[in-house]
């Protein structure tokens, strides 16, 4: 069964090189805009390894990592 990773980054492009790169390594790979829509997915779906930028809109990569570390179902 492959691992499942969360890319979090608001560029597009980043996103879908992340997606291809993951995807041809074996993994699963679901996709998240920001550190808000980001903590929705994870918490919808889960993951075993979260990627994400810093510099983002609504909810930055630090306070995305902060909001995961805080909540004991999605450490």
């Amino acid at each position: 069964m492959s691992k499942t990773v969360l890319t979090v980054d608001d560029s597009r492009t980043m996103r879908d090189m992340l997606l291809l790169a993951l995807q041809d390594a074996g993994y699963t790979v679901i996709q998240a805009v920001d550190g808000v829509d980001g903590l929705e997915t994870l918490a919808a779906k889960g993951a075993d390894v979260v990627i994400t930028d810093i510099n983002m809109p609504r909810m930055d990569g630090f306070d995305f990592v902060r909001n995961i570390r805080a909540d004991e179902r999605l450490r």
